[in-house]
């Protein structure tokens, strides 16, 4: 997908007043505890081309396929990026690799919306290594988390099984962080910045 510069005037008045309802929605809560707070799972998929983004919610550490949404970011117009960013509230964002995911989207939503995208991101590939010392995993491939839980993987290209697996990473996450008194999206941040300047993460 070509990028330009977003022109304002091509944005219908009624995806406008859109847009902005959702950017007046409240931030999220980072101090509330994990189970009152509902995480916005993210995987990208797709082959070639033909790029997919998927997206499962999990609240009260339960994963729910109702609270799921797919988008077709080859095709996605301003229409169908108003629906996602409706569906994701100001949930805090889950993924693996977040730089890699946040690069990605923020550029799309730039040219589709003018919108300056800056959620809150939770980083698998950062957490998981503070939180399962133990599991002495080098790096940051998914693949050898996913097998470390015992947790199936999914086909390549696939982001509604990759999300799927995210998800179940994130519910050892929560469980783990709980056990350790990392109570909230606010502390699981902290710690995130502190592996960042001890370790030198990107």
């Amino acid at each position: 997908m070509p990028f330009g510069f977003f022109d304002k005037s091509s944005l219908a008045p009624a995806l406008e007043a859109r847009l902005k309802a959702w950017q007046a929605l409240e931030p999220p809560a980072l101090q509330l505890a994990h189970y009152q707070v509902r995480y916005l799972v993210l995987d990208l998929g797709g082959q070639g081309e033909r790029q997919t983004l998927a997206a499962l919610g999990v609240s009260r550490g339960r994963i729910s396929g109702q609270d799921a949404f797919w988008l077709d970011l080859a095709t996605a117009g301003a229409e169908q990026w108003l629906e996602w960013l409706e569906f994701m509230g100001k949930s805090p964002l889950v993924c693996h690799q977040a730089p890699l995911v946040g690069g990605l989207l923020e550029p799309l939503l730039k040219q589709a919306l003018g919108l300056e995208f800056k959620p809150v991101w939770l980083d698998l590939a950062q957490l998981l290594p503070e939180l399962f010392r133990d599991a002495r995993i080098q790096g940051v491939r998914q693949d050898a988390w996913l097998r470390h839980f015992e947790l199936e993987l999914p086909q390549p290209g696939d982001s509604m099984a990759g999300v799927l697996a995210q998800a179940r990473l994130l519910q050892r996450l929560l469980a783990a962080a709980k056990a350790r008194g990392v109570d909230n999206p606010g502390a699981l941040l902290d710690l995130a910045r502190a592996r960042r300047w001890l370790h030198g993460d990107a």
